[in-house]
């Protein structure tokens, strides 16, 4: 046709009302059409690759169907725990008709797009500019592994309880010193460095479990961390941050010629790849992203549905400890490790 298909297009091919075609593609099931009519109207519009026009249903239905997605570009989306977490987000929005829009722009280019969408859903650090302008245009958002603004909800995983389940495992295998590679000094603000820190320290006096003295400070070497942790302050056990420090020790520790779980344990958050891929699997507390995904997008579809503003929920789910062969009892007195 030398130009893009038209609602008007499909309806003159299927012999239809225009306003039929638009009802039919909309999904609307309040009147009346055959299911051979339907059909047709939905295999004309694939073959003639028709799109709907959103900025014209924006305006006729007073609604986008857009949901948009911020957060910052540093996150990794392609791996880690944002990978699982987004396409939990997608299935819900996608099964509800919506469209996503996804935001991983740095800078302050603008304050927020300026196309008309329905609500948002805040993953981590996303740019103040964009939390101010949502709050100020009163769109509803949901903050998904992040707690700034103010959302209608946020959907956040429970970090105490997966500490908690870690120290009980290392407790039950009899380890009494534990040293903690916390977040790099680079990491971005995130509410779990201070909520796991925290936890574990909770966690290590109740069960008896002597912390390493720099379980603090943030994590830099993994050769200077395992030398002092490990080698000299005797640490029978490392827990991790996150899976990429994890990885770093495990470097680290055959460059030392220290071995996993001979001469230590070591144990880490999100159970993502590769850490049940490595050599010597890695024990590691799994954080619920695929779950946290879905109950965010479906967190802001009750919002755009509720009639006003309501109470923001906190909504923390569940962790997982996966145990594997990178946690074992300590070693013997004797069996110390030396390294290199």
């Amino acid at each position: 046709m030398g130009r893009p298909p038209t609602l008007s297009d499909v309806a003159r091919l299927c012999g239809v009302a225009p306003s039929t075609v638009s009802r039919v593609l909309n999904r609307k099931g309040s009147f009346s059409a055959t299911p051979a009519v339907r059909q047709k109207i939905l295999d004309v519009a694939e073959q003639l690759g028709y799109v709907p026009n959103l900025a014209a249903r924006g305006l006729i239905q007073r609604t986008s169907r857009v949901v948009s997605l911020f957060a910052t570009p540093t996150i990794h989306v392609a791996e880690g725990v944002y990978e699982p977490l987004i396409e939990g987000v997608l299935e819900v929005l996608h099964a509800s008709d919506y469209e996503v829009f996804f935001d991983l722009s740095a800078g302050s280019r603008r304050r927020a797009p300026f196309f008309r969408f329905d609500g948002a859903l805040l993953l981590q650090s996303p740019r103040p500019e964009i939390v101010a302008e949502l709050d100020r245009r009163r769109v509803p958002y949901v903050c998904v592994n992040e707690t700034v603004g103010a959302p209608a909800a946020q959907v956040l995983a429970d970090d105490r309880m997966g500490v908690r389940l870690a120290v009980e495992h290392l407790a039950r295998l009899g380890h009494r010193r534990l040293a903690y590679a916390n977040a790099r000094a680079t990491s971005l603000p995130h509410y779990s460095i201070a909520e796991r820190h925290d936890a574990l320290t909770t966690a290590s006096k109740e069960l008896g479990i002597e912390l390493d003295e720099r379980h603090d400070a943030p994590f830099a070497s993994g050769d200077e961390f395992l030398r002092e942790a490990v080698i000299d302050r005797r640490a029978t056990v490392v827990l991790c941050y996150d899976h990429q420090i994890a990885v770093t020790l495990v470097g680290a520790a055959a460059g030392l010629g220290l071995e996993i779980p001979g001469d230590f344990s070591l144990i880490c958050f999100n159970d993502v790849f590769p850490v049940s891929l490595l050599p010597t699997p890695l024990t590691a507390v799994s954080v619920p992203a695929r779950d946290m995904g879905r109950t965010g997008a479906e967190q802001l579809l009750h919002s755009l549905a509720a009639r006003g503003p309501a109470r923001m929920r906190e909504i923390r789910l569940p962790e997982v400890l996966v145990t594997r062969r990178s946690t074992a009892p300590p070693p013997s007195n004797q069996d110390r490790p030396r390294g290199r």
